[in-house]
């Protein structure tokens, strides 16, 4: 294993933030994609959730973007507001170091607060598909200079119905920019949409070489309508009284995440 993220090219300041978070060395999929994604390539990364899939991306994407030019430069889309959440947080740990400025565009945010921010430079978004879109039709958002784009969570992106709405996206992105696509699995939907959308990608897959599920962990799955979920968790806390425990939550009929 890969000791520092330093012979990634990672600058130093980057690495300090990282190391004051506890991280200090990279993940297989981190090791393997930050190369590729410096170097320019469409990267297509298949790994499990919780192999550092976002770092993998976020890296080398924070070293290649100009804070001097004030365009949008770096996209991510991912399927869900809650993930959108989740990237923009660590990218909020880590953009001040490079002068980066970060938006996240996702639906049940105030859209004047939005637009608000845009009328600065914003050099890189995370966004759910839906409310970028809304941006777009308004010409809030601009992607014509846009140079990478992120699809994360691709399978369930797909899962969740949003391809026409990654679509409308991609039309209005430049045709000559780095895609990387990155999914715990790779179905044929996306395997289909990757032929489409990238140029010669190479590919990145990290097998588990251990059970992620450990035997330690209690697994529980509570069925509620929305309207019951705080009712329902209080009672699930208070009949498991756990140490630790982590909860997911999920709503329509979509996936928990």
């Amino acid at each position: 294993m890969m000791q520092s993220f330093k012979p990634l090219g990672i600058r130093p300041e980057l690495v300090r933030r990282l190391r004051e978070s506890g991280i200090v060395r990279p993940t297989p999929v981190q090791a393997e994609a930050i190369p590729l994604i410096a170097g320019g390539h469409d990267v297509m990364a298949e790994a499990q959730t919780g192999t550092g899939k976002t770092l993998a991306f976020i890296l080398p994407m924070l070293e290649r973007i100009d804070p001097n030019v004030p365009h949008v430069q770096g996209l991510v889309l991912t399927p869900t507001r809650e993930l959108a959440i989740q990237i923009t947080a660590e990218l909020e740990k880590l953009a001040p170091v490079t002068g980066v400025n970060v938006l996240a565009v996702y639906g049940g945010q105030d859209v004047d607060r939005q637009l608000r921010k845009l009328r600065g430079a914003v050099h890189f978004i995370v966004a759910t598909p839906g409310r970028l879109l809304d941006h777009l039709r308004r010409g809030s958002v601009l992607l014509r200079r846009l140079s990478m784009l992120v699809l994360d969570e691709a399978d369930q992106m797909l899962h969740l119905g949003f391809l026409q709405e990654v679509e409308s996206v991609l039309a209005q992105t430049p045709h000559q920019k780095q895609t990387m696509l990155f999914s715990a699995t790779m179905p044929a939907q996306v395997r289909e949409l990757a032929r489409e959308v990238m140029k010669e990608p190479r590919f990145v897959r990290i097998r588990p070489d251990k059970q992620v599920t450990l035997a330690e962990i209690e697994q529980r799955v509570v069925l509620t309508a929305d309207r019951g979920k705080q009712d329902a968790l209080c009672r699930a806390i208070d009949e498991a009284n756990p140490f630790l425990a982590m909860i997911f939550a999920g709503r329509n009929g979509a996936p928990a995440r």
